[in-house]
């Protein structure tokens, strides 16, 4: 198969943002009190606030949902102006500016273009789907698949790349060929990728090969 374009993730596979969006999550559930479970954590990766926030005010708060705001002016105030680039990003991109590349993220419209803009990432895309963007979050492959049409390619003549379980799940179902890199996840947990990788130097690396431009 000849791949004519790349579809990112961005908090935790090109902005090394992920561990900042758990730890704002850990400062509302230990200001509301509330029983954090690990295990809980690492399914939210890569999952909206949106869908969190609402499935956390349902159990815990009787559907009263206060958390979304709080978490995002946590994260917003103390996250998010120190998210710098994931290691071997930036030379990726560059070396990949030929090809097309859009960010699919559940972050909001709001924190992932300060995100992209601040790091330098944002002038190699060719666009941008947020979780303002589609109707349906993570895992549904909504925001693959606009992706893939801002780039006016099929969804099996793009690449996904993914550090979240929800992610990759989303990716594959669009119908892209997904890569898994475990920055955020075990490897393990990222098995129903087509491939994963230890890292996004790795897959920059397999990208450029893929692509021929080394």
């Amino acid at each position: 198969m000849q791949y004519k374009g790349i579809i990112f993730d961005m908090d935790g596979t090109l902005v090394d943002s992920e561990m900042l969006h758990i730890h704002s999550w850990q400062y509302v559930f230990e200001k509301y009190n509330l029983p954090l479970v690990e295990e809980d954590i690492h399914h939210w990766i890569g999952v909206s606030d949106i869908i969190i926030s609402q499935q956390l005010s349902d159990k815990y708060l009787d559907g009263v949902n206060t958390l979304l705001e709080e978490k995002r002016n946590y994260f917003r105030t103390v996250g998010l102006p120190t998210v710098q680039p994931i290691k071997g990003v930036m030379d990726g991109l560059e070396a990949l500016k030929s090809v097309p590349m859009v960010v699919a993220t559940m972050s909001s419209s709001h924190e992932a273009n300060i995100s992209l803009n601040s790091t330098g990432v944002m002038p190699y895309l060719r666009g941008l789907v947020t979780a303002n963007d589609v109707e349906n979050h993570k895992p549904a492959p909504d925001c693959y698949l606009k992706a893939c049409q801002i780039i006016e390619l099929e969804p099996q003549l793009c690449i996904g790349v993914e550090d979240s379980i929800s992610g990759v799940t989303a990716s594959k179902t669009a119908g892209l060929f997904t890569i898994g890199v475990a920055n955020t996840v075990s490897a393990e947990k990222l098995s129903h990728a087509d491939l994963v990788l230890s890292d996004s130097t790795e897959v920059m690396n397999w990208l450029i090969h893929t692509f021929a431009l080394n």
